[in-house]
């Protein structure tokens, strides 16, 4: 781990024993949200870029890798932090899709049983293994995952009627990093 070790992991049954967000979802969305934001450190997170919509992939220069890479890093201080308002981990479009890719890749290892036996095996057992409930905690819609319809191929375009019908707001792969309005 980046941080050195479990002297420096967040106390997650303090910040989340009271909230929604189990404390071991949050800790296991903390241990992936990190693992894949140091693949970016170590220079190999570029498999990461594999996962993105194909209409984000065109876009993937190295201010684009460097700002999404960061969005890891930026979803693993906010987990650690503890989140009082869950929906508030997400402020930009890249955040919803790092977001996802984190609670999709958490799933995968909890299927392997890579959190089994370790320090989150060590947080009070709750109902807390449902990543679906997981990501409805999480997000306030999931419009993000349109981009990855291939039958919605233009939904992104500001200037189409989806678009501007549905209120969607920064989808485009050149708007993802702006922050989203407050509604």
């Amino acid at each position: 781990m980046a941080n050195g070790g479990e002297e420096d992991v967040p106390d997650f049954a303090r910040l989340y024993g009271t909230l929604d967000l189990p404390p071991r979802m949050a800790a296991k969305l903390w241990t992936v949200a990190e693992m894949i934001g140091d693949s970016f450190i170590a220079g190999i997170g570029e498999m990461w870029l594999e996962e993105l919509p194909t209409v984000a992939k065109q876009f993937t220069d190295e201010a684009f890798i460097a700002a999404f890479a960061a969005r890891f890093e930026v979803l693993t201080q906010r987990i650690g932090a503890g989140l009082r308002v869950t929906t508030d981990i997400t402020t930009c479009t890249a955040d919803e899709v790092a977001l996802h890719m984190v609670v999709d890749r958490a799933q995968e290892l909890e299927a392997e049983g890579f959190f089994h036996g370790g320090w989150i095996d060590a947080l009070e057992q709750q109902d807390e293994d449902d990543f679906l409930d997981a990501k409805d905690m999480l997000f306030r819609d999931f419009d993000v995952l349109l981009l990855f319809e291939p039958s919605l191929d233009g939904v992104e375009d500001p200037d189409s009627e989806a678009y501007q019908a549905e209120g969607f707001e920064n989808l485009h792969p050149r708007d993802w990093f702006k922050t989203f309005e407050a509604k």
